[in-house]
């Protein structure tokens, strides 16, 4: 599922043609679930505001971007930058199961 999102994301980019520019763009990101495709924006280099009905997906989504600030300030010891990335797609993943 988070490599079919991702996927996604990419094409996107490309039909936007975000991939053209060196400049950051904002994107809006309505419906953005756990905020993968926000993940793979700010990979590319761009910012994004999500919004979804579901508080659920917001809920992951925002514990996505607070692990990812707890690592910006070397707060999340003891995991190589690969395991976390697994482990935090695998909760994601678990948190998008629990609000269907």
């Amino acid at each position: 599922m988070i490599g079919v999102q991702r996927e996604i994301t990419e094409r996107a980019i490309e039909l936007l043609r975000l991939h053209e520019t060196s400049e950051p763009k904002l994107v809006l990101d309505i419906g953005c679930g756990s905020g993968l495709s926000g993940k793979v924006l700010e990979e590319k280099g761009h910012v994004w505001i999500g919004c979804d009905v579901s508080r659920d997906m917001l809920d992951v989504a925002n514990e996505r971007i607070e692990r990812k600030r707890k690592k910006e300030n070397n707060d999340m010891g003891g995991m190589d930058s690969e395991d976390e990335e697994e482990s935090e797609d695998e909760e994601m993943e678990d948190g998008e199961r629990e609000s269907e």
